[in-house]
């Protein structure tokens, strides 16, 4: 009996210590705060970016396939400002030849409720621009334009106005390829399964698959979960951290200020929303899945279907993947 008892002590000790381990490899938002250890810095670390223009369009723009700006928007005649600023780091996971595609569809008319039926006066311009923070001087250069892309249009000999010279179509992609010098090197696509299908009964197998991983980051926001946040969020912080070059304070700001709002995840008065009117999407070439918001007209469709109501909508980030040999989701 003495040895059944002592045994059991083995037992119990042995399993507390494992989850005393276990619990002490959780990563927290401290630990987020404090990623720029691990960032390694160089003498001069580039930021790559776009600055967009447009008009009278929905679109998409993607580097590597990997989205860099969705706007799918609920107005019409819409005009964004020349020169709004988007970095695109995050989508450059190593140095070389670097893919960028501009995909438009028609915008969404306010009064008839509906999309329009083609791209007709639609216009986007992208600018690929590049600029180098001197870690000696503390400095950045001039931004340096490294490619231009536009739609294209012709000008009317008589009124002089530009115009689409495809205003029939429903959908127009036009794309582009630009150098990128990077000091570093992500390889944690090289190591994922390439998920792409056009089976219907792959895609809705693959669609409820993820819904078990959306509900689980769900329950964590809706719950305020902080430290399985973190330590879900962890990896994804690292990889960020890293493509742009984390600093102690931006560190400390992404920490307490980005993905926190007074210590919680969803801000204050904010609801979680249920998942409904979705789709299942690929990006990078299949390696990244996502499950997304659908309904036409509405703000905000094509972006996360995780998402909180409150005086706005906010979307959370859900682009996962699978590791080669795994059936585990990964947040990526």
């Amino acid at each position: 009996m003495k040895k059944v008892v002592n045994l059991l002590v083995i037992i119990i000790s042995l399993t507390s210590c494992g989850q005393d381990k276990t619990n002490k490899k959780m990563k927290t938002i401290e630990d987020i705060s404090n990623i720029y250890k691990e960032v390694e810095h160089f003498p001069l670390e580039p930021h790559y970016g776009i600055s967009v223009s447009s008009s009278n369009t929905n679109f998409e723009i993607r580097v590597n396939d990997i989205p860099v700006f969705m706007g799918y928007e609920f107005i019409t005649n819409g005009v964004s400002p020349s020169g709004s600023y988007l970095p695109i780091n995050l989508a450059i996971s190593k140095s070389g030849i670097q893919t960028i595609e501009v995909r438009m569809y028609p915008s969404y008319n306010r009064e008839t409720q509906e999309l329009e039926p083609s791209l007709k006066n639609a216009q986007v311009t992208v600018d690929v621009v590049k600029r180098e923070y001197n870690t000696v001087k503390k400095t950045y250069n001039e931004e340096e334009v490294i490619l231009n892309l536009a739609a294209p249009t012709e000008k009317n000999k008589v009124s002089k106005r530009t115009r689409f010279i495809y205003p029939e179509r429903t959908e127009f992609i036009f794309n582009g390829t630009f150098e990128a010098l990077v000091p570093y090197e992500i390889k944690t696509l090289e190591k994922a399964q390439n998920l792409l299908t056009t089976d219907p009964e792959e895609i809705k197998e693959l669609t409820e698959q993820l819904l078990i991983a959306y509900n689980e980051m769900w329950q964590i926001y809706d719950q305020n979960k902080v430290s399985k946040y973190a330590d879900l969020i962890y990896n994804k912080e690292k990889r960020t951290a890293q493509q742009l070059f984390f600093t102690e304070t931006e560190s400390k700001a992404r920490a307490n200020e980005d993905l926190l709002t007074s210590g919680r995840i969803v801000k204050e008065g904010y609801k979680m929303m249920p998942f409904e009117d979705y789709k299942l999407r690929f990006y990078a070439n299949g390696k990244i899945v996502t499950i997304v918001y659908d309904k036409i007209g509405q703000v905000g469709r094509n972006q996360s279907i995780l998402r909180s109501t409150g005086e706005t909508r906010k979307d959370y980030y859900s682009f996962f993947y699978k590791p080669i040999n795994s059936d585990q989701f990964i947040l990526y």
